[in-house]
């Protein structure tokens, strides 16, 4: 893990900067000085209280599908023979890719990176077993919790983790029914239970239904969605009011859209926490623009982690929530054509592009006070 130290106060500190372009060379030694004292105070300062820092991400890999054909699967696309032409060298390529990022998320604020990652669009354990075996994460040894659904495209939630940060106690999958068309099968909420460094934490992977239809009219099934892993997280609650709950997933709804803040019930201003509601930290980048995937130039952000009030800051005694991330950096984007800027996807319609997926990933870091180091 990796300790967060207290910022320096940089205001003071340009301030002083400022003041040395109209003083003497003796001033400029005695400004000298004081500035040393004062960073070496706040080096000082900064030993006083330490962080522990961790972070839990999502992102939907698009299509992580193996090449063979699964009879009991719509898979055939994902095939050497199908439409996508699908071959071994393109598989490995997009593992590689995902490794790639995988490795690189939240590394600049703990050298482990994730403690927990959920993923969706995964076709089954075997991809996911090549995911985490690639020599980028490989020294992490992530395990896996894949749960086989009755997707028609034979794509499910899954869910890696460490094991020096988190212990798996249950995993089960709960069935969503769609209401406009109940024949059709839709993907599993996968829930993880398990402890966090010792705390309990419940972890819900959900990818809802999509607006295949209009967002209207497709908008029943993502209620149905939301309101059983509302339900999920509310048995647990109150099973243990101090557990720790994150409801993550491909939502298909941005986080002002009904099924996330009226049907699961969430908030973005973290100083108005409410018992029987979500935090989304997803809200308040959304509204500034910020999305994870795009769609004829318009910006959505589909993918969301939710927190109950239990991660909230309270003394940092127990594992709070610290910030958000979308972790679009440059490489993930796409660099040319009309869809310059975009996530840089694996296929763009019919066309093999050898990118990366058509969505952001996503991440919250979580800190915890190291009570070894606070002084009596």
């Amino acid at each position: 893990m990796f300790v967060l130290k207290f910022k320096i106060q940089r205001k003071f500190y340009l301030l002083l900067l400022g003041m040395l372009k109209f003083i003497s060379l003796r001033s400029l030694i005695f400004y000298f000085f004081i500035i040393s004292c004062f960073f070496v105070q706040a080096q000082k300062l900064q030993k006083d209280k330490h962080y522990f820092i961790s972070a839990i991400g999502f992102w939907n890999v698009e299509n992580l599908y193996d090449t063979l054909n699964d009879q009991w699967k719509n898979d055939e696309e994902f095939t050497p023979a199908g439409t996508n032409a699908w071959t071994g060298q393109r598989y490995w390529t997009k593992i590689d890719h995902l490794a790639e990022v995988i490795s690189q998320m939240a590394t600049d604020i703990t050298p482990d990176g994730l403690a927990i990652l959920g993923l969706c669009e995964i076709e089954n354990k075997s991809v996911v077993q090549d995911l985490v075996n690639n020599k980028r994460l490989k020294s992490r040894n992530y395990q896996i919790v894949h749960i086989e659904g009755p997707d028609a495209r034979g794509v499910d939630p899954s869910f890696i983790y460490n094991p020096v940060y988190f212990k798996v106690k249950k995993a089960v999958s709960y069935r969503v029914t769609l209401v406009t068309d109940s024949a059709h099968k839709t993907r599993d909420i996968l829930v993880v239970s398990g402890s966090l460094v010792g705390e309990p934490l419940t972890v819900l992977v959900n990818h809802w239904p999509s607006r295949r239809g209009g967002e209207m009219a497709s908008r029943p099934n993502r209620n149905v969605a939301a309101k059983m892993a509302r339900h999920i997280a509310d048995s647990i609650t109150t099973a243990d009011p101090k557990a720790k709950v994150a409801i993550m997933g491909d939502f298909n709804d941005d986080p002002t859209n009904v099924c996330v803040k009226d049907v699961i019930g969430t908030y973005s201003d973290i100083s108005s926490a409410v018992n029987s509601k979500y935090f989304n930290p997803m809200e308040k980048p959304f509204k500034e623009g910020t999305g994870t995937l795009a769609w004829q130039d318009s910006w959505n952000l589909f993918d969301q982690i939710l927190l109950n009030k239990n991660w909230l800051p309270m003394g940092y005694e127990s594992w709070q929530y610290h910030d958000v991330r979308i972790f679009n950096k440059p490489f993930l984007k796409s660099d040319f054509g009309n869809f310059k800027g975009y996530p840089f996807r694996t296929y763009s319609g019919a066309e093999y592009t050898a990118g990366y997926s058509d969505h952001f990933p996503v991440f919250v870091t979580i800190a915890k006070e190291d009570l070894r180091k606070k002084k009596p």
